[in-house]
């Protein structure tokens, strides 16, 4: 079981946001806290220059848009420099390996990649948790917006991980059950129209249709249209049937259910294509691979892991070089700000306009420092980047191209066990049926 927690954190009084982006990620990775550092994990940035990472992408945010990353709005609502979760477990349910793992699909699916982060996993109490720290600011070039819906995503996010994962959900009171859903249904119109295709198939005659229909529907035969309301789904209105498409008005109805035409449905020759598609995709896959699917799929995980290992490696190699480069950059770009900042009778006001710059200058030396890099080494490091780089895109492009390899064998062994059992090629789509 796991609960969870949103909110946003604003520049703390008296202090700049580059201190309290620093003060705010140093606390959730708390070496004592996260095993010496080992429960820490990040995205799109180096866990020791996150915060330094963060408000550079905010100022590049500003820079692009125009627009003040944090905003005076007089009182009437706040404004974030950045956000935190949390997301904690009942006390011996999990592991903090598996609590980290988890807390890293979480971010992963809730963020969608559009924004930078920083996950530790805490182990100092008798509940494990995870605490996440993501940018306000969005690759997109747009702000997080914290909604009423936030939370309710959040959390359905995490129970679904931790059914996944074996473990127990909290369960909502009644109240609480009425919340937000991304669950396809299909729609009244839709089912109607479904039900009356198989009546209309059932029956004898027209007198017959109604009977049939009349056992699901309410049915008004009397005025100059038919119309039906179902008996079960909380359909609230009549629906005419002429409305529904061709083939669907009282008189056409009443030919259908004497035999005298048959309503040809599109659909059936999509259908058709569809498989005939999927077959020749699943012959020229057996053609070329072979149809002992099992053995293919082993040896193809089997090579996704060992990428993966190395791709995470590379990552994390490419993410701290990256946070180097960034650091030489600022240290370029801002270097007169600080010769004139430290220098004497600077008027109190540049001091307070250019604090920002000072404080991310001294941020970015010191990083420099603890990686032994000189700022005068910008060029050679700029190609050692290059070559990270290039290393990291053919491992993604390895493992893309065996993701790839192995959902066209998967689907060809689906399309094979249809075959070979009778069933259509491909399933047919549709959402949630009301009341079905």
């Amino acid at each position: 079981m796991a609960t969870t927690f949103i909110t946003g954190i604003e520049v703390r009084p008296g202090r700049s946001p580059v201190a309290t982006a620093h003060d705010s990620i140093a606390y959730i990775e708390n070496p004592e806290k996260t095993r010496n550092g080992e429960l820490v994990s990040s995205f799109h940035c180096f866990p020791e220059s996150a915060y330094f990472e963060m408000i550079k992408a905010q100022q590049e945010f500003e820079r692009r848009t125009g627009r003040k990353v944090v905003r005076d709005y007089g009182g009437k609502k706040k404004s974030y420099i950045l956000m935190t979760m949390r997301q904690s477990f009942a006390p011996g349910e999990v592991t903090p390996e598996e609590a980290h793992k988890i807390g890293c699909e979480l971010a992963r699916k809730f963020l969608r990649g559009k924004y930078q982060y920083v996950i530790a996993t805490h182990v100092d109490k008798a509940h494990i948790h995870n605490h996440f720290i993501f940018n306000a600011v969005g690759s997109d070039m747009k702000k997080f917006h914290l909604t009423t819906k936030t939370h309710c995503h959040l959390s359905e996010l995490s129970d679904k991980l931790c059914e996944e994962h074996g473990l127990s959900v909290v369960v909502p009171s009644e109240w609480q059950k009425r919340r937000y859903t991304n669950e396809r249904v299909t729609s009244y119109r839709a089912i109607l129209k479904n039900d009356i295709d198989q009546c209309i198939a059932a029956a004898q005659s027209c007198g017959d249709f109604l009977n049939r229909m009349k056992e699901m529907y309410y049915v008004d035969d009397t005025g100059k249209y038919l119309r039906f309301r179902s008996r079960t789904n909380g359909q609230q209105r009549m629906i005419r049937s002429y409305t529904l498409g061709k083939g669907y008005s009282r008189k056409e109805i009443r030919r259908r259910t004497a035999k005298e035409e048959e309503l040809d449905n599109p659909l059936t020759y999509t259908q058709k294509l569809r498989n005939i598609e999927a077959m020749i995709h699943a012959v020229g896959y057996i053609r070329k691979n072979g149809s002992d699917f099992e053995s293919q799929f082993q040896k193809i995980r089997e090579a996704m892991e060992k990428t993966q290992d190395a791709l995470d490696s590379a990552r994390k190699q490419l993410e701290k070089a990256e946070a180097v480069s960034e650091c030489l950059d600022t240290v370029s770009q801002y270097q007169p700000v600080y010769d004139r900042y430290r220098s004497a009778g600077v008027p109190e006001q540049y001091r307070q306009e250019h604090q920002d710059e000072y404080e991310l200058y001294l941020s970015a030396q010191k990083l420099l420092k603890e990686n032994r890099i000189a700022p005068d080494k910008r060029e050679a490091f700029c190609s050692e980047l290059k070559s990270i780089r290039r290393d990291y895109d053919a491992l993604l492009a390895k493992y893309n191209a065996l993701q790839k390899q192995l959902h066209l064998g998967q689907e060809a062994r689906d399309v094979t066990e249809r075959v070979e059992s009778g069933k259509a090629v491909l399933a047919d789509k549709g959402g949630k049926q009301y009341g079905r």
